[in-house]
């Protein structure tokens, strides 16, 4: 991916541009999604995104940037393009099966696979356009995610997270706080000590 650089001006700009990117997935180095104003309050006028979003006060290496009503102008355009949803393979595949149900009309398939439909965090609207061949719709398979266990003294999984491990008692509630990245990410973090775990869909 290039880097895309924007410069902003006002608090605002620079929580527009964050939406933006939060909504596409991306996060600070940490895996956190937080505005983190501050920063801004500070000087941060330039957000860098490549893998992940970072930030100047300048712009280092005179780097080509872009000024925020440009970037929020491409985001129009953008959204001009197909909307497209990310989602597990084993969502993608059952959504494949509806689709090509034989025998069946659309209708029928929907009916039938209400139920399954409804859990899908997407939203119905998008699911039933997207199984109707709308091309303003697209599905793709989200690449999986990873993250590091390992096995403490009592014998509970802990998970681990940038500096610090979450007890697997507290995993459901603070699933959020875990480090998931995509394998080469997490290979990055991975020790003797650590075992990369897939993280289920």
């Amino acid at each position: 991916m290039t880097e895309t650089v924007v410069h902003v001006t006002t608090l605002e700009q620079w929580k527009s541009v964050l939406d933006v990117w939060f909504k596409q997935g991306y996060a600070w180095p940490a895996g956190d999604k937080e505005y983190s104003a501050r920063i801004f309050e500070n000087g941060g006028r330039f957000l860098f995104l490549d893998d992940y979003i970072t930030y100047s006060m300048s712009n280092p290496d005179s780097k080509p940037f872009i000024e925020y009503s440009e970037f929020m102008s491409q985001q129009k355009e953008d959204n001009k393009m197909a909307m497209v949803y990310e989602v597990s393979q084993s969502v993608f595949d059952e959504l494949q099966r509806i689709k090509d149900q034989e025998g069946t009309s659309l209708i029928g398939a929907i009916a039938v696979n209400t139920k399954y439909i409804k859990s899908i965090e997407v939203g119905n609207k998008a699911i039933i356009r997207y199984l109707a061949d709308d091309p303003a719709i697209e599905f793709k398979v989200r690449e999986p995610l990873y993250r590091l266990m390992a096995i403490d003294q009592y014998g509970d999984k802990v998970y681990f997270k940038k500096g610090r491990s979450i007890w697997s008692a507290h995993v459901t509630e603070f699933t959020s706080n875990v480090f998931e990245a995509p394998l080469e990410e997490i290979k990055k973090w991975e020790t003797p000590a650590w075992k990369i775990e897939k993280v289920d869909d």
